[in-house]
């Protein structure tokens, strides 16, 4: 089986915080492009962020970001799918998060609105290329139809709010904690599966011909999706359950490795 379509996390799958896109994965997507397949990015960064991260891949093929609720064209910024929450669906979702005593933040394009300015807040800000406000009352932002909401906190009130969320809302929302401080509500039909599924769809990629990388929480169902889930070994436990293969870590290039052994083997493209 030939493999048409790659798909990439960002953080923590093929850069760190402390350093860029390494020389070896960069010749590895190069490499997959001039043998045809379709290389994209999956990630849970805003859109410019995601491009900003991933400037000098030179991708051209529809990116995956906000968790998976929005595709857009990298060259053009063209949004091709989006599946941000309705109004109905952000109030019932802050409704659940009431007593929450940390940060909440709304994506709506590149700016973020939070319930309230902390230093955690202004290094976001910074970090992701975007604008942030504060609003007294966050249920404003129902109205502008976020691409997605999410809670801050420390890992273990985290891990107990993702289930507690889960089974709040079951299937009417689409809740994955992405770092472990990070508990994210999305669109139902959100998530890196379903926007890969309508990618594969437009390109007429069979979901069997796709090759998935993660490493995170919000990856699983990805890799679970994907002809082929492949976890980078430092990935978390849920995640290397959840793969069908598991590369060597981020720092010794897990995913090119794998990407040029398949090239190798004439299994892409």
């Amino acid at each position: 089986m030939d493999f048409r379509l790659v798909a990439l996390d960002i953080d923590g799958t093929i850069r760190s915080q402390e350093h860029g896109i390494s020389d070896r994965t960069r010749a590895a997507i190069d490499a997959v492009g001039r043998a045809g397949a379709t290389v994209t990015v999956a990630t849970g960064r805003m859109f410019r962020s995601a491009l900003a991260s991933t400037e000098g891949l030179g991708l051209t093929s529809p990116i995956v970001s906000f968790q998976g609720a929005h595709v857009a064209d990298p060259e053009t910024g063209e949004v091709l799918w989006h599946r941000p929450l309705t109004p109905g669906l952000v109030l019932a979702a802050l409704e659940a998060l009431e007593d929450w005593g940390s940060e909440i933040v709304a994506s709506v394009g590149d700016e973020a609105y939070v319930n309230m300015m902390t230093p955690w807040a202004e290094g976001y800000n910074e970090r992701n290329q975007g604008r942030i406000h504060v609003l007294d009352d966050l249920s404003e932002v129902a109205e502008m139809c976020p691409s997605r909401l999410f809670a801050v906190g420390d890992p273990s009130e985290i891990a107990e709010l993702e289930p507690r969320l889960k089974a709040t809302f079951d299937s009417r929302l689409h809740i994955t904690r992405s770092l472990p401080t990070f508990c994210e509500i999305l669109h139902p039909e959100g998530g890196k599966h379903n926007a890969l599924q309508w990618l594969c769809d437009q390109l007429r990629i069979g979901r069997s011909q796709t090759i998935a990388f993660g490493n995170g929480y919000n990856d699983v169902d990805m890799l679970r999706w994907a002809g082929l889930g492949v976890a980078v070994g430092d990935a978390l436990p849920e995640v290397l359950e959840a793969a069908d293969m598991v590369a060597a870590p981020l720092d010794e290039d897990g995913a090119a490795q794998v990407l040029e052994q398949m090239l190798e083997e004439g299994r892409i493209g």
